[in-house]
């Protein structure tokens, strides 16, 4: 089923949200193995970066065929940038191009990308516009990867993707075009900005349910949500709202209570891939976990320092009887042999 048709059916959607730095290939495939989500989107990437050369940022565009539907996500603010980048996306096989409008860090908007599009509608609409001629065109055979202006660096790290992903270019791929933004800036501005988001025919439409100021403070606003999601269904756009479920329960409510299409789960798979699941996972599945994770990393990025690893594995001790003394081991962590040694340890009680 594509993710087209799968948009179409009557299936609730379950997905994974995309997380800055966090949900890159290992994470993904982490969660795979335990409950693969019904959709998955890679962490964001910027469009103005892989249109010109930024090589290293391809790492973040990584997948494998077990985990489609598989959606690229895009953040940036220049509209040609986003046509190169809807052809680089289709060239790499994903199932969708996500266009990121909702993150709040200040990085990102400080320089008019993410949450900060919110109050440039007119940019936002061609962006979106921009994004779907490049679809089209690449579909329709008028353009290819070879007539971007992309550098042979680009293009030698396009084919070890490719590789990665054991795909090979066609146009028989018709990647969905969708957006992922919040409430507003300061306050909630749904009525005028989630009608201007889906006067573009969006595939689907995705909202978290906190604006740029709160970023991930307070609770999420799921009469807002409601609200959205009714504005979606007047337009028969998909709807997938975003905010504080943190169980599989939950989003079963949830899906009960909302006339949503979707529910994504973010920072709550943190540490916890078993949230798509009713399980309660052993202190041996947890480590059996962590190891895999630690041992995937190493394997698909051999070049990349051992750090970034060590906030997933300060969150596999949430609940754990003796979380405070792991940590402060988890902290020190640098090889897969130092979290072996923590083995015992993690394991008693």
């Amino acid at each position: 089923m594509t993710l087209k048709d799968l948009l179409k059916s009557d299936k609730k959607i379950l997905a994974l949200s995309p997380m800055d730095g966090i949900t890159d290939v290992v994470y993904r495939q982490v969660q795979v193995s335990i409950q693969k989500p019904d959709l998955l989107f890679t962490e964001f990437v910027s469009a103005e970066g892989i249109s010109r050369g930024g090589v290293k940022l391809y790492d973040q565009l990584l997948y494998k065929s077990n985990e489609r539907p598989i959606v690229a996500q895009l953040f940036g603010k220049e509209p040609e940038a986003f046509y190169k980048s809807a052809i680089i996306v289709c060239h790499l096989g994903f199932d969708g191009f996500d266009i990121n409008m909702g993150c709040p860090a200040k990085t990102v908007t400080q320089h008019g990308s993410g949450a900060a599009l919110i109050g440039k509608p007119q940019l936002a609409s061609e962006l979106i516009e921009s994004a779907r001629q490049g679809i089209k065109d690449y579909l329709s055979g008028q353009v290819t990867i070879n007539d971007i202006g992309l550098k042979k660096a680009s293009l030698d790290i396009i084919k070890r993707n490719l590789s990665f992903s054991d795909y090979t270019p066609t146009t028989n791929i018709d990647p969905t075009l969708s957006v992922k933004t919040r409430l507003g800036i300061t306050e909630s501005v749904i009525d005028s900005w989630i009608p201007h988001l889906l006067s573009h025919n969006l595939d689907f439409l995705s909202l978290h349910g906190r604006t740029l100021k709160q970023g991930y403070s307070g609770l999420a606003d799921w009469q807002e949500l409601e609200k959205a999601a009714n504005f979606a269904k007047e337009s028969n756009t998909p709807f997938l709202a975003n905010g504080d479920i943190d169980s599989l329960q939950k989003a079963k409510l949830y899906f009960e209570k909302y006339p949503v299409k979707g529910i994504l789960i973010g920072r709550a798979s943190m540490g916890n891939p078993w949230v798509f699941t009713d399980q309660t996972p052993s202190l041996e599945k947890k480590f059996s976990t962590m190891l895999y994770h630690a041992q995937l990393f190493s394997e698909i990025f051999p070049h990349r320092r051992f750090d970034p690893l060590r906030k997933h594995f300060l969150l596999y001790t949430t609940g754990h009887p003796r979380a405070k003394q792991l940590r402060s081991q988890i902290v020190r962590l640098s090889t897969i042999q130092q979290l072996l040694d923590l083995e015992e340890d993690y394991l008693s009680c």
